[in-house]
């Protein structure tokens, strides 16, 4: 019987994903999601059309009949809990980032006390193994007495009978999702909590299957790959252009941008798979990729979703074509003032990455909810618009059979969101290790 996982802030569930991907030596799935708990409306139709109704609890945990429904749908039923706990406010990206820093809220958010909530739902549902994904940014945070939020946590669940102890007095990861196979670099704090009751024992280290080939460092161990770039990751997808919007276009231009629009091929939300592209691609590139593919299209999937290129202004089309590989707005500033000052319309001064063309032969940077807004952080290296919800998600790791409900919008928030199942799939391996040892 499949060892059952209870996902709370489940998002699209790709930490629990991660572990229902880990198989046995009989190739049968070792570990099975029993529920999940969100709160967004678009991640529960997600999680629905993937998980069915009986699995997903749509509420908020904080509400004393969620929490209750919780306990009674689980107790004696799982023994692993796993949860990212929501986490806006411990992000170096979000309101603790540039005029963020002056926001009141910041200084004490709803927020940062969900985490008791999951604290007390592992303290009465006593599984063996708690598995925590969270930002960097929560191992500065403290709460109003000064104390940091991490060291909360574990003291919380270490009173719950968890041991967290990896090697001399370290209790967490930070892992980077590109060491593991994943095209983006990612960095994440990973907490691992053994019941004391079940097996007195150290977390085991997570080790990287990936490295950096462009690094100084050497490489440690002649088994690691290469990180998986992006134009492996994404450059099997066909091309799709951006339509234009009409900002800061004049009312007697609208009807040509209507008939260019017309023409443009922007992608729709679900076509056949061009498989004769797809093997053409898989023989290019290097066993990382190849590696990374299999896991993305594993069972012949017959389309392609969710790869739709969003609209753009015109002057940012502009911007997307002459800027090079790699390059940020400040570095394009830098290069091409007057261009720029005819192409950028935001304010520069806190953002000098507010536009970020990626470069096919490295990851990808950190993708994050914020794509709900604009992918402007996320132009694509060859074609002059910002990345799909579908190469967004195979950036994150997730399968080309994961599909997202919701407009395009909610799509990127979902995907951006979420634990790259990759990375969680390889942690899931070692939990599975320790489990299977008597």
């Amino acid at each position: 019987m499949a060892i059952k996982i209870l996902d709370l802030f489940a998002g699209v569930s790709g930490l629990s994903f991660g572990f229902e991907l880990v198989r046995d030596s009989s190739d049968k799935p070792v570990f099975e999601l029993h529920r999940a708990v969100e709160i967004d409306k678009y991640a529960c139709e997600t999680l629905r059309k993937r998980h069915g109704t009986e699995k997903v609890i749509e509420g908020d945990l904080t509400k004393p009949e969620i929490h209750e429904q919780v306990i009674r749908e689980c107790k004696g039923e799982v023994l692993i809990v796993v949860g990212g706990i929501p986490c806006q406010s411990f992000s170096l990206l979000g309101p603790r980032s540039g005029y963020g820093k002056q926001m009141e809220q910041f200084k004490q958010d709803r927020r940062d006390h969900l985490h008791k909530e999951f604290t007390k739902i592992v303290s009465e549902l006593k599984p063996h193994i708690v598995v925590i994904e969270n930002v960097k940014g929560i191992l500065s945070k403290k709460d109003p007495n000064g104390n940091k939020i991490i060291d909360n946590i574990i003291s919380d669940l270490e009173g719950s009978g968890y041991n967290f102890e990896i090697d001399e007095g370290k209790k967490y990861h930070v892992l980077n999702a590109a060491d593991f196979g994943v095209p983006q670099k990612r960095e994440r704090v990973i907490l691992i909590g053994i019941l004391r009751e079940w097996k007195d024992i150290k977390v085991p280290v997570i080790e990287p299957t990936h490295y950096d080939l462009n690094s100084k460092k050497e490489k440690s161990d002649k088994k690691l790959l290469p990180y998986v770039n992006l134009y492996e990751a994404i450059g099997d997808l066909p091309e799709v252009d951006p339509k234009t919007t009409k900002t800061g276009i004049p009312k007697n231009k609208w009807k040509i941008v209507n008939e260019h629009n017309k023409k443009v091929r922007n992608g729709l939300d679900n076509i056949i798979f061009d498989k004769s592209k797809f093997e053409e691609h898989i023989s290019k590139i290097s066993e990382s990729g190849k590696q990374f593919l299999n896991f993305v299209r594993p069972n012949g999937y017959k389309y392609l979703d969710h790869h739709t290129a969003r609209s753009q202004q015109l002057s940012d089309i502009e911007l997307f074509k002459n800027m090079n590989e790699g390059e940020t707005a400040g570095e394009f500033i830098n290069r091409k003032p007057e261009l720029a000052s005819e192409l950028i319309k935001y304010n520069m001064d806190t953002f000098k990455d507010k536009y970020r063309k990626q470069k096919w032969d490295q990851p990808s940077t950190t993708i994050f909810a914020h794509l709900e807004k604009d992918g402007n952080r996320f132009i694509h290296p060859k074609q002059a618009r910002t990345i799909t919800p579908r190469e967004a998600a195979r950036i994150q790791s997730f399968p080309d059979d994961f599909i997202v409900c919701g407009p395009a919008s909610k799509k990127f928030k979902q995907i951006g969101n979420a634990v790259p199942p990759l990375m969680s799939y390889n942690i899931a391996q070692k939990i599975y290790s320790i489990m299977q040892v008597s």
